[in-house]
């Protein structure tokens, strides 16, 4: 009981020190206004066991809610139809201010899972047997040779190198 209010209390102090910090730097900005940067989703296509995967950003968001559960989650969510609403709001929230986005997903398509019979009319039994080629093993002869080698002595001869310089000093180069 204790660990539940203890994380409950965390959860929450971290969720208010995202959003305050957030509040600050939208302190600074000179536009305030909450603005969409992207907000992708697909509601073509629908299931009633599906998955919804909504992509989003906004400029100035403190936070956002999704029907009942709100989150400080940025870019890519995903919903299974089955367990969420299907008419939702997404509530953007920031300076002072607040957007509502009204998403609404109504499934389609259907897919029918019932058990079915399968039926085989005008069967007939005219097989062939063919047997199979027969095939034979041809016998390889190996041959294994030696190999000799002639060993002959390299010898290498080093001459000597002199070099001739002349000794100068800087003043002399210049």
């Amino acid at each position: 009981m204790i660990a539940k209010i203890l994380k409950y209390l965390l959860t929450s102090i971290n969720f208010l020190g995202i959003v305050m910090l957030r509040f600050s730097k939208i302190l600074l900005r000179k536009r305030k206004n909450i603005e969409v940067v992207y907000l992708n989703y697909s509601d073509r296509h629908l299931f009633e066991s599906s998955f919804i995967i909504l992509n989003y950003s906004f400029k100035n968001a403190l936070w956002y809610r999704f029907g009942k559960h709100r989150t400080i989650d940025e870019d890519i969510k995903i919903f299974n139809l089955k367990n969420f609403e299907k008419e939702f709001d997404l509530v953007v929230y920031g300076f002072f201010r607040k957007k509502v986005f009204r998403l609404k997903f109504e499934p389609t398509n259907i897919l029918k899972t019932d058990k079915f019979k399968t039926q085989f009319n005008h069967l007939t039994s005219d097989l062939e047997i063919k047997t199979s080629p027969n095939f034979y093993r041809l016998p390889l002869l190996l041959k294994l040779y030696e190999l000799k080698t002639n060993n002959v002595a390299i010898v290498l001869q080093h001459q000597k190198i002199e070099l001739k310089t002349n000794k100068y000093n800087q003043t002399d180069f210049i």
